[in-house]
């Protein structure tokens, strides 16, 4: 009589093993091979443009935000109104990352700024606040705060 069969343990049981073992390897390979560290985000990143509010006034709006060894510091201009952060990058699995803010401040906030402009400012400045960038057409796109930043051109 052989040993498995002396223990109880049987072919089907040990097969069924083996794959669960293999299957749980593969899904830990296919995890560490999509994950990104923050330095892959290194570098500064920007954009601008205009929005129309419902009074039908045009802002100017930019946003600039630089990323080195983990850490964010970020500025957005809509109009009058500045918003300063800064805080980590968390890393990021499938090209995701994770800003964590740390600091904040919003000056010259404009009471005729329309409330989800005001909402997005006031957002980011609070500590703890998390603001998710997802890739998109080379650029990262802030899903909280529906901000793009694309990488700077050098001149």
């Amino acid at each position: 009589m052989s040993r498995c069969r002396q223990l109880g343990i049987s072919g089907v049981w040990l097969l069924s093993m083996f794959a669960t073992a293999l299957a749980m390897l593969l899904g830990m390979l296919a995890l560490w091979l999509s994950f990104s560290s923050s330095a892959e985000l290194d570098g500064r990143y920007q954009s601008s443009g205009q929005v129309q509010l419902s009074n039908g006034k045009v802002l100017d709006i930019s946003h600039s935000l630089q990323v080195n060894n983990g850490r964010f510091y970020a500025m957005t201009r809509q109009g009058d109104s500045i918003l300063e952060t800064s805080g980590t990058v968390d890393y990021g699995f499938l090209g995701n990352y994770r800003l964590r803010v740390e600091d904040g401040q919003v000056t010259g906030l404009a009471s005729e700024v329309d409330d989800e402009l005001v909402f997005n400012l006031l957002y980011g400045r609070h500590k703890g606040s998390t603001i998710r960038l997802t890739r998109l057409d080379g650029c990262l796109y802030a899903l909280e705060t529906r901000q793009f930043y694309c990488p700077a051109r050098h001149l």
